[in-house]
């Protein structure tokens, strides 16, 4: 038996001060919960999407439902990300794009927006910088940029990936930016500054890297952050390809360079890390685009999945010993349909097929299939996208950025996947692709609607970043899409979703952020399991909220959250259509 305390409460932002009022209910939560008592904010929206009737089933939105309007040059965000080809270098750094990541960094209850800069080229073949951006959300769909303000200059290296999390646990976001020749650190100040402490982080690292993910490898309740590496491409190691197709020079693809190895760097608590990838079992030689943190078998400990270029990709599991083994050729998740390396590029993980076991989703190559791993139980998986209609969109698109969540609030996790090529420009008449929008049909099949959507989803872009999260409350998780060389995407959510729910969770005995966290909820007689992720995507970071949608269901029947520490909350008859914040009992 256990309690909580559930807190209503309201946000009025004037002149930039938060006011709260909070009026504080007991409640008695029926069901167990092992070592914990948890306490629950929740924030009531009021909206007319949320009314409707109540049912005890879930209920499917046809896809003619589904709509999302670009809204950011109405928002104010007005960003590029720049990758330097008009230099004719025809470089393989050229191809990967600057990511974005969803974050409340100043803590006034509104996401934010971070977007990687990318990079140029100077004389003398010098690699340089793009300057990143930072968007203050002021008020529902209205941004200003506050890069300045915020002090998140200077840009060290020509960057790809935005990686926000709190990892000091002092309540505001920090954020890791990895690319050519080294990472950066920003730690947040906490008065809506940012500070440089790569230097002293221990975080010097001095090889290419795309892929990052923040997770508790060693269980010391310290947040530590694994780097994926890509290859050994310098301009010293810049040779000339030509397209046999087009006969025309083109970015060399990844077999004509080295893979490098990954790194784990373990937090130590005092704001610096070290390098542990030899101490964990964690230093394979790839070729690293994409990495997703998650507990993927229930042991209680987050384990790796990283999606290589050309490569095998990999899984580290973690074993009792604490250490972790490599494992994606004997699970089935390593290679394509056909057996043999896709190049991997995005990468997410849920339960698509609802039988309450974490698939792996991944984005790849054109002539390649992108691939559902179906999870079978004890660490065994199957190529399963041909069976679940994943190949009938063919394999035309290169897939980069790709996001997980409920598009139309039925209850089922859909797919949202950002297309563009890596062609040089001259080498083909567009490059640019239509994204994918694959909807799940209760677990049984996908079909990509992305052409019925129409508006952006109909249009073809140079796709490479993509976030999700609610960027108004209102309980329709919307998308943020970056380009290479054309502007960044808000793509709101407009479809009519009926009954929501939104959990965020805040760890106390485990990290803040409860990274490896699985929360399962039960409504409407259907299942659900959300989960709080490192890395995903590609180079891109999403709101880590999680967000559930309950169809018909008025009520939620329970919530039962395990956390990375072991401790269990069970909370039973939640009301829908609200955003709880559940904060771990510290032991």
């Amino acid at each position: 038996m256990g309690s909580a305390l559930f807190h209503c409460w309201k946000s009025i932002v004037h002149s930039n001060t938060r006011i709260s009022l909070l009026f504080v209910l007991v409640a008695v939560v029926f069901g167990g919960c092992q070592k914990s008592q948890s306490l629950m904010l929740s924030d009531k929206n009021d909206s007319e999407a949320v009314k409707a009737t109540a049912s005890t089933s879930m209920g499917a939105l046809p896809a003619e439902k589904i709509k999302f309007v670009d809204v950011a040059e109405s928002s104010g965000v007005l960003w590029v990300g720049r990758n330097g080809e008009e230099s004719g270098h025809f470089s393989i750094l050229e191809t990967f794009g600057a990511g974005t990541a969803i974050d409340d960094y100043d803590r006034d209850d509104k996401l934010d927006l971070f977007f990687a800069g990318g990079g140029e080229f100077g004389q003398n073949e010098n690699i340089l910088p793009v300057p990143m951006a930072l968007y203050r959300q002021i008020s529902d769909w209205k941004f200003v940029s506050v890069t300045g303000d915020a002090r998140l200059y200077p840009i060290r290296h020509y960057h790809h990936g935005t990686w926000t999390v709190d990892f000091d646990e002092d309540g505001y976001t920090d954020l890791l930016l990895t690319g050519w020749n080294g990472l950066q650190l920003f730690h947040n100040q906490g008065d809506g500054t940012f500070a440089d402490i790569t230097d002293n982080s221990g975080l010097i690292d001095p090889l290419w890297s795309v892929a990052a993910g923040w997770g508790d490898f060693n269980r010391d309740q310290i947040l530590d952050v694994y780097v994926g590496h890509y290859v050994d491409w310098s301009f010293q190691n810049n040779p000339t390809c030509i397209d046999l197709k087009t006969e025309l020079r083109n970015p060399c693809d990844p077999n004509r360079f080295h893979g490098l190895p990954c790194t784990v760097y373990l937090g130590n608590g005092d704001g610096t890390f070290r390098d542990a990838s030899s101490e964990l079992g964690v230093h394979e030689v790839g070729k690293a685009l994409g990495v997703v943190i998650v507990d993927l078998n229930q042991d209680g400990q987050s384990d790796i999945y990283v999606a290589n270029d050309a490569v095998p990709n990999q899984l580290y599991l973690s074993q009792p010993s604490g250490h972790y083994k490599e494992v994606g050729i004997e699970c089935g998740v390593a290679l394509g349909e056909s057996g043999s390396s896709d190049a991997s590029m995005g990468v997410d993980v849920a339960d698509l097929d609802g039988d309450g076991k974490l698939d792996l989703w991944v984005a790849n190559y054109e002539d390649q299939t992108f691939a559902l791993y179906r999870n079978l139980g004890n660490d065994a998986f199957t190529h399963a996208s041909r069976s679940m209609g994943i190949t009938a969109v063919g394999s035309f698109a290169v897939g980069f950025g790709t996001v997980v969540f409920d598009v139309n609030g039925d209850g089922y996790s859909d797919i949202f996947c950002a297309n563009g090529h890596v062609w040089a420009p001259h080498a083909t008449p567009d490059r640019r692709q239509l994204p994918y929008l694959f909807l799940n049909d209760r677990g049984k099949k996908f079909r990509n609607i992305a052409p019925q959507v129409a508006g952006y989803l109909g249009q073809r872009h140079l796709g490479r970043g993509a976030a999700v999260g609610d960027l108004d409350g209102n309980g329709t998780p919307d998308l943020v899409v970056t380009h290479t060389n054309e502007p960044a995407s808000i793509l709101r959510n407009d479809t009519p979703i009926s009954n929501w729910l939104s959990v965020r969770l805040i760890g106390r005995t485990s990290t803040r952020s409860a990274i490896g966290a699985r929360v399962t909820i039960r409504a409407g007689g259907h299942e659900q399991i959300g989960l709080v992720k490192g890395g995903a995507s590609y180079i891109s970071t999403s709101d880590r909220a999680i967000y559930f949608g309950l169809g018909n269901a008025s009520s939620v029947v329970s919530i039962t959250v395990a956390w990375p520490s072991g401790q269990t909350t069970v909370l039973k008859e939640v009301a829908s259509n609200q955003r709880l914040t559940l904060i771990e009992t510290k032991d």
